[in-house]
């Protein structure tokens, strides 16, 4: 049996939180034993990890000058002496590259979920790579972004899509509340994601106003937090969206909203692999989003979905306005978007392809499993 030893900066909800769970609870136990542990704060996925009889370990660091939670991550790998490292997000891929040196770990992950445009993060990843053995790719274009940019090498970059269970839409949900009932006839179109520069809900927006003056009868509910709430909320005032709008904050489980949606938007400047659109796409919910990242991988003009350049809102709006208008097109795109999750994208694809890789990187080291 293999020891994994999964590290992750946080443990809220968000697509690498998701990821790492269904990872960690569906390795096959009689070959791996997962651990894991979170740099910072505990979050709603840190108690259902415990509930699946997973260690959980948190360092509670409080920045990078705390000297104490870097000997704590220290030696929470010395006394479980993992046979592989596998960290979840930048600040984890950081902090996990330095603290797994001379600790004896046999082989070291990291992974990329993101095309990170900010230069301070894709100089940690060129001068970190040389402490880790591979690094996982949420698409084939963060692949290729990451060895453009970081200049790592071709074969240390490895791609492992997110996966999703279809099945998940199948079962029962709670009614949504008393807010998503809308009158008959009212289609919505929903955000998921948080409410920053990178997802670009201020986009989503000032399409919106074109869409809702062609059909009125239509709902933007945004599903998400962040630093740009109080600017979108007054985007939309000033837009004259008040009565087109919802704002539902933060969702513990989106099942009821993609349940009652007609389609999702997600207008991002930049991406690695989004859940948001995979979760709607096994739920048979078409997507539009902007061509950016690994977004062409998931969506097949067309058949599943429709991209739009980014930051084009008049794009945005006009295929958001083509599918309100044909319910026939939304249910076929949907029905193709779901068998292409089953298909391409089942979390026991992506469960299953880190386990291989597991497997193949302790052979090279010549681990020994216990």
């Amino acid at each position: 049996m293999r020891r994994i030893f999964y590290l992750i900066t946080e443990l809220e909800i968000g697509g690498a939180e998701k990821a790492l769970y269904e990872l960690a609870t569906r390795l096959d136990r009689r070959r791996f034993e997962p651990i894991v542990a979170c740099l910072s704060g505990r979050g709603p996925i840190f108690g259902r990890l415990k509930e699946k009889g997973i260690e959980v370990i948190p360092i509670d660091m409080r920045g990078w000058w705390d000297l104490g939670a870097w000997l704590r991550l220290r030696r929470a790998l010395r006394a479980n002496r993992p046979h592989v490292l596998h960290t979840f997000l930048f600040h984890a891929n950081f902090v996990g590259s330095l603290v797994a040196i001379r600790s004896g770990i046999g082989t070291k992950i990291a992974s990329i979920r993101v095309e990170e445009p900010r230069l301070r993060h894709v100089w940690v990843e060129f001068l970190t790579q040389r402490l880790t053995d591979v690094f996982t790719c949420v698409s084939e274009s963060a692949r290729q972004y990451t060895h453009r940019r970081a200049h790592v090498p071709m074969h240390k970059l490895v791609v492992v899509p997110n996966g999703v269970d279809p099945s998940d839409c199948d079962a029962p949900v709670l009614a949504p509340p008393p807010e998503w009932r809308l009158p008959e006839g009212v289609l919505m179109v929903a955000f998921v994601g948080r409410l920053d520069r990178q997802k670009n809900p201020l986009l989503l927006l000032r399409a919106a106003a074109r869409v809702v003056r062609e059909a009125p009868q239509t709902v933007f509910a945004f599903a998400g937090t962040g630093r740009l709430e109080t600017q979108c909320r007054a985007e939309a005032d000033r837009l004259g969206l008040s009565s087109s709008v919802r704002w539902l904050g933060w969702l513990s489980d989106t099942r009821p909203l993609l349940a009652r949606m007609d389609l999702i938007a997600l207008p991002s400047s930049w991406e690695g692999m989004p859940n948001a659109i995979l979760e709607a796409m096994a739920c048979g919910k078409p997507a539009v989003a902007t061509n950016v990242g690994g977004c062409a991988e998931l969506i097949v003009e067309g058949e599943t979905g429709f991209l739009v350049p980014p930051a084009d809102e008049a794009a945005l709006a006009e295929r958001i306005l083509r599918l309100l208008r044909d319910a026939a097109l939304r249910r076929r795109l949907g029905a193709a978007a779901r068998e292409r999750v089953e298909r391409e994208f089942s979390v026991k694809t992506m469960v299953e392809k880190n386990e291989l890789l597991y497997e193949k990187k302790s052979a090279e080291k010549n681990v020994v499993p216990f």
